[in-house]
C-alpha cells in the first residue's frame, strides 16, 4: 500500500482509480494527532493506522491517498486524539446490512465503520420535470409502506419490495414520491452504560434500549444510502440508483425527506443536497427538524432546479425568487383550517377561501390533510385526543392540537352510521386537498383509509401501529377508487392548478371572472366569519378550456340550498359527484333538472362543470 498527499477534491472517501481511493476529511481545531483507521471488511481486524501529518494538510483539512489496495476489501473509521467516529461523509455504512439485527450486531458490540461506494461511476438514467402545477405529491416510509402492502418477507423494507408496487403507485395518479430518510440511521435505540467490576475496573459497554428508531430522525450517516434499504453496504449506493432510475423511467420524480439533526453544521447540510443532486439525480428535498440555512439553499447555484421543500421560508427569500420555481413552504395550515370546518371547532370559511387558492408565480404550497407526524386521515376522524402510550412516553409525546373528531366513538367500531360519517369526511378531505390550488399531498395508504390506532406520533413503532396497513374492505377500496377519480379530475381541469394567484375579476373580459365565490345568493363580494358555506366558480376559458367548475363546500350540519351562477347561452350545469352520496360511480356530469340552485346535504361538497349538452341524434 502506497500512501501520497491526497487532491482534497471532495470531502469523505472517493474511488478515482481501481486500486486507489482519496480520504479528505475535517479535523476539529485543537486536535493535537488524528488518524485514518484501516480495519478488514469482512473480519474487522486492523489492517493500519495512517497519522494525518501536516505533509498531507491544507489547514485543518486533510487529504491521503492510498493506492495499491483492494478498495472494496476495507472499512475505516476517524481517529481524533483517544476518539475514534464514523466519518460523516462517509459514502457507506459497514455493520447495519439488516434491518433490527439485534443479536447479530450485540455479538459485535454494535460497531460499525465507515464505508466506501464507487460513486463515481456513471449510470443510466431519465430526466424527469414536473411542473409543480402537475405535482401529485405521495409520502412514503420504506418499510412501512412494503410491510404495510403484505408483501414477501424478502420484499418488506428494501426498494424491490417498493418498485414491486409501482404500477399501485401509477394507477393513483402519482408524480412524485416523498420518501422518509433513505440514508443510513441507527434503528436501533442504543445506550452507553458504565459498569464497575468486583475489583473496582470502570469499563463501558453499549446496549439496546428495546425502542426503535423507525423514522430515522436525528443523528444519521447523511452521505451513505441505508444499507437495510439497498442490498446491504456494498450494493447500497447501486441499489438506490437503480431505484431512482425506475421511478425516473415511469415519470416520477423523488423527493427525499432530511430530518438534519439541531447540531449538524451549515456546511454539511449544503455538501449533502448537492451530493445527492449529483451523485444520486434527487430532484427535490424535504427539509425537516432544524434551523436549516435556508436562505443559503435558496441561493445555492447547484441547486436552482432542485426543488426544496420547508415549514418556513423568510418573506425576504421568497420575494427574491427568480427563474424556475423550486422553493416550496410545506407546513400544516391548511390540514388545520380545513379540520376545523368539517369537525365544527369553529373554523373560519375566510381562511379556508384563501387556503384554497394560494399561491404565488416565484414560489409554491404544499397542501396536506395529514402527515407522518399528526394523526392519520382515518384517525382525524376517528380519535378525540391522541394514544401515544406505546410509545414510552406517558402520551406526553406528539401534539395536542389534531382539530379531530371521533363522531361517536373513540376508535374503531362497527357502527355503520359512524363508519359512514368517517369516509363521508375522507371524501371531504380528500376533495379539498385535491381541489385546492396549491401542490397536493398525501401520505401512503390514506387513501385506504389507514389507521395508527390512534397513535399521532410513531416515531419508534416498527410495528402494524406505525406502518401504512393496506387493509382490504369494501369500503377502504372504494375510498381508494374516489382518490384515483379525484386525482384524475384535478388533472383534467387545470383551473384548480394554475401557477399564478387568482385575480377574483375578468381582466381578460372573458364573460366571468377567473375565480369568484357564491352562496345561497350568487356573486359574494365578501365571505362573513359566520358562514359555514362557499361555492367557489372557477372560468375554465382563463386555462382555454371549454368547462366552468363550481365547487359547493357546506360545512353546516343542515343542506344548504346554494345558487348556481348563470352560464353562458347553450350551457348547462352538470353534476359530477357529492361526497355524502357517492356510491362508487364515475364523475361523468349527471343532468340535474334545477339550474338556479342545488341542495349541498350538510357536511358535504358537490362539484359541478358547466357544459353544452351534445344534441341528441335523431
Amino acid at each position: 500500500m502506497k500512501i501520497s498527499k491526497g487532491d482534497f477534491r471532495e470531502y469523505g472517501p472517493r474511488v478515482y482509480k481501481n486500486d486507489a481511493v482519496v480520504f479528505t476529511v475535517a479535523i476539529k481545531p485543537g486536535t493535537e494527532k488524528a488518524w485514518i483507521l484501516l480495519f478488514d471488511k469482512k473480519t474487522k481486524k486492523s489492517i493500519s493506522e495512517i497519522e494525518l501529518t501536516e505533509d498531507f494538510a491544507i489547514g485543518n483539512v486533510y487529504s491521503v491517498e492510498l493506492s495499491d489496495i483492494n478498495v472494496d476489501d476495507i472499512c475505516y473509521l476517524i481517529k481524533e486524539d483517544d476518539s475514534a467516529y464514523i466519518d460523516p461523509y462517509a459514502t457507506a455504512i459497514v455493520g447495519r446490512d439488516k434491518w433490527a439485527d439485534i443479536h447479530g450486531r450485540e455479538s459485535k458490540k454494535f460497531h460499525v465503520y465507515s464505508g466506501i461506494s464507487h460513486i463515481e461511476k456513471d449510470w443510466k438514467d431519465t430526466t424527469v420535470s414536473i411542473e409543480p402545477c402537475d405535482m401529485i405529491l405521495y409520502k412514503l416510509h420504506m418499510r412501512g409502506f412494503t410491510a404495510g402492502m403484505g408483501l414477501s418477507t424478502g420484499k418488506v423494507g428494501n426498494y424491490e419490495g417498493l418498485l414491486s408496487k409501482l404500477s399501485y403507485i401509477k394507477a393513483l395518479g402519482v408524480t412524485s414520491v416523498e420518501m422518509m430518510p433513505l440514508y443510513d440511521f441507527e434503528e436501533l435505540n442504543l445506550e452507553k452504560r458504565m459498569s464497575i467490576s468486583p475489583k473496582g475496573k470502570v469499563s463501558e459497554s453499549t446496549e439496546y434500549t428495546g425502542k426503535t428508531n423507525y423514522w430515522g430522525f436525528g443523528l444519521a450517516d447523511y452521505f451513505a444510502p441505508k444499507a437495510a434499504y439497498f442490498g446491504g453496504a456494498d450494493d447500497a449506493s447501486d441499489g438506490m440508483r437503480k431505484m431512482i432510475a425506475t421511478l425516473h423511467k415511469n415519470g416520477i420524480e423523488v423527493i427525499m425527506e432530511m430530518a438534519f439533526s439541531a447540531d449538524t453544521t451549515d456546511e454539511i447540510i449544503l455538501d449533502c443536497l448537492k451530493y445527492y443532486v449529483k451523485y444520486f439525480h434527487i430532484d427535490g428535498f424535504h427539509i425537516v427538524g432544524c434551523g436549516a440555512p435556508i436562505e443559503r439553499i435558496a441561493k445555492e447555484p447547484y441547486l436552482s432546479s432542485t426543488k426544496i421543500f420547508y415549514e418556513y421560508i423568510p418573506e425576504e427569500i421568497l420575494c427574491d425568487e427568480k427563474g424556475k420555481k423550486h422553493l416550496f413552504i410545506y407546513n400544516d395550515s391548511f390540514m388545520n383550517v380545513t379540520r376545523q370546518l368539517e369537525n365544527h371547532m369553529n373554523g373560519s370559511m375566510v381562511q379556508f377561501a384563501n387556503h384554497m387558492r394560494r399561491q404565488n408565480a416565484a414560489y409554491g404550497f404544499v397542501n396536506y390533510m395529514a402527515n407522518v407526524n399528526g394523526f392519520s386521515l382515518w384517525d382525524s376522524y376517528s380519535y378525540g385526543e391522541k394514544h401515544n402510550f406505546d410509545n414510552g412516553e406517558d402520551n406526553r409525546d406528539g401534539t395536542n392540537n389534531n382539530f379531530s373528531f371521533n363522531y361517536g366513538i373513540e376508535g374503531k367500531t362497527t357502527n355503520r352510521t359512524i363508519n359512514a360519517n368517517r369516509f363521508r369526511e375522507m371524501r371531504n378531505a380528500f376533495t379539498a386537498l385535491m381541489l385546492s390550488q396549491s401542490v397536493p399531498l398525501f401520505v401512503a395508504a390514506d387513501e385506504a383509509a389507514a389507521t395508527h390506532l390512534g397513535n399521532n406520533n410513531p416515531y419508534c413503532q416498527d410495528n402494524k401501529m406505525g406502518y401504512t396497513v393496506f387493509s382490504k374492505t369494501k369500503g377502504k377500496e372504494a375510498l381508494t377508487t374516489f382518490v384515483k377519480q379525484l386525482v384524475k379530475f384535478r388533472k383534467d381541469h387545470k383551473c384548480f392548478r394554475i401557477e399564478t394567484p387568482f385575480l377574483m375579476n375578468d381582466y381578460r373580459h372573458l364573460g366571468l371572472p377567473d375565480m369568484s365565490f357564491h352562496s345561497t345568493e350568487p356573486w359574494m363580494m365578501s365571505i362573513g366569519e359566520e358562514q359555514k358555506a362557499l361555492g367557489v366558480l372557477y372560468n375554465g376559458a382563463y386555462v382555454k378550456e371549454n368547462e366552468e367548475v363550481f365547487v359547493c363546500y357546506n360545512f353546516h350540519y343542515d343542506s344548504v340550498d346554494m345558487a348556481l351562477p348563470l352560464l353562458s347561452p347553450g350551457k348547462r350545469w352538470r353534476l359530477c359527484f357529492n361526497t355524502a352520496e357517492y356510491d362508487g360511480e364515475d364523475f361523468s356530469p349527471k343532468p340535474i333538472h334545477d339550474q338556479q340552485s342545488i341542495k349541498v346535504p350538510g357536511n358535504s361538497i358537490s362539484v359541478l362543470v358547466g357544459i353544452k349538452p351534445e344534441k341528441r341524434k335523431k
